[in-house]
């Protein structure tokens, strides 16, 4: 009766290529984090990046954040991946809900989604 709309959906392809772009941001962080650790400036870490990965290569911004984040941490602790956050489920479509919604209609046939 209930489905769930997934708005903005995703092609497969377009899933490969943001799984990609993620790994390609990974790679690039490990190395900032490395040479962080060696001691280089972020504007040379950036520059080298750059000549490796060309125009996939993150931006000077992102570099200088990252290169902040990584002094203040223990290169043989730190980790390139980030940290687990809380945040909007992506949906909510078990039974549960779905007959609460159903039930919350059929009282109020007016009744506003955001009210739901």
């Amino acid at each position: 009766m209930w489905r769930v709309i997934k708005f903005g959906g995703v092609t497969r392809s377009e899933e490969r290529k943001i799984a990609s772009s993620m790994d390609l941001r990974l790679k690039q962080r490990a190395v900032i984090e490395f040479l962080t650790a060696e001691g280089c400036s972020p504007i040379e870490i950036y520059s080298r990046v750059k000549a490796v990965y060309g125009e996939m290569c993150l931006d000077v911004s992102t570099v200088r954040r990252w290169t902040r984040r990584s002094r203040k941490e223990n290169p043989s602790e730190s980790t390139v991946h980030d940290q687990a956050r809380t945040g909007r489920p992506l949906s909510a479509s078990d039974s549960k809900h779905q007959s609460r919604v159903d039930q919350l209609i059929r009282e109020n046939r007016r009744v506003r989604q955001i009210d739901i």
